[in-house]
């Protein structure tokens, strides 16, 4: 019988394989990759290194923000370093790529965790995944609210139905309101649990949605925000790296949209790149007809902010505890 230690150390082999064999095959898939030109994009990449070299340092700024948002949410349960959060973050993104809608990642966290209830802390994690989730359908639709300016189909149907964009405003701005609410009072979910019996033996768990008050959820959602802002930021850059022709609003505007359909279509890391690809053809290519350069910076933008942090998470994956010590 293998002891806890071999185990441990298969389970780890095991997810960094899959990883990596995971974003071997999303490089080399033709489906994947259908459209793209890396002899264009390494050809542009050596003609702009420090745009790129910024984008790149982003990158690190974008999970450093995540990583003191998951410390400032883990220390409710167990006080963390900021090395060990990075860890865990880092950790997370390497599990997460062979998984379902990135699941993988609030186990690869919790296993960071010394003497903390892990169940406790996958909870809290996706409470963090929550924010930014919020975040993404917040901006999101307030994008899709723009879209008549870029679709003359939608335009006119707005026009035909007088109330149609008021409705679709109302509706909008009812969600976010409702959305914004629950999270900033996510102890409602608590109560709810506590008017059914059967769930006092979870008792230990639902508690965790009483951790926070509005104030520190509120932290949490600027958080998000900022790390929302970095990506939005990196891809307007990318961009015009890659010669497309567009305006900070628009592509604001769009990437917004773009960022919600996204988290709105259940993928795994295999097909993400190509389904990004096709989404960002779409939007973009109603204002830019450089559909190489829009791929390019879709490309570009995977391989800096997951494929890269999958990478060093890997090394960081060997240093998980997946067995405690009684």
């Amino acid at each position: 019988m293998l002891s806890k230690k071999t185990l441990g150390f298969l389970l780890k082999i095991t997810i960094v394989v899959f990883a990596l064999y995971f974003l071997y095959q999303q490089l080399t898939s033709k489906k994947a990759i259908e459209g793209f030109d890396i002899a264009f994009i390494k050809q542009t990449i050596l003609e702009n290194q420090s745009l790129v070299v910024l984008v790149f340092l982003m990158m690190f700024f974008n999970w450093l923000v995540e990583a003191i948002k998951w410390k400032f949410l883990i220390a409710k349960i167990e006080k963390v370093s900021m090395l060990t959060s990075l860890r865990a973050v880092f950790s997370g993104i390497t599990v997460s790529v062979f998984t379902p809608n990135r699941i993988g990642e609030y186990g690869g966290r919790v296993f960071c965790l010394e003497k903390a209830d892990r169940m406790q802390g996958v909870l809290i994690t996706v409470l963090g995944s929550m924010a930014q989730l919020l975040t993404t359908i917040f901006f999101g639709s307030m994008g899709i609210l723009f879209l008549n300016n870029y679709i003359p189909e939608l335009q006119e149907l707005y026009q035909e139905m007088e109330y149609a964009f008021p409705l679709m405003l109302f509706m909008l701005l009812l969600l976010n309101i409702l959305l914004l609410l629950l999270f900033h009072n996510i102890s409602v979910i608590s109560n709810l649990m506590d008017k059914y019996g059967w769930l006092s033996k979870y008792k230990k768990y639902k508690e965790v949605f009483t951790f926070y008050n509005t104030q520190e959820l509120a932290f949490v959602f600027l958080f998000s925000i900022i790390r929302y802002a970095i990506f939005t930021t990196q891809f307007f850059i990318l961009l015009n790296l890659f010669g497309v022709d567009i305006s900070y609003f628009d592509s604001i505007i769009l990437t917004m949209v773009m960022l919600f359909v996204i988290s709105i279509i259940p993928t795994i890391a295999i097909s993400e790149i190509g389904i990004r690809g096709s989404v960002s053809v779409y939007l973009f290519g109603l204002v830019s007809a450089n559909t190489l350069g829009i791929l390019s910076a879709t490309f570009v933008l995977w391989v800096i902010n997951l494929l890269l942090p999958a990478i060093i998470g890997a090394f960081f994956v060997f240093t998980l505890k997946f067995f405690r010590k009684p």
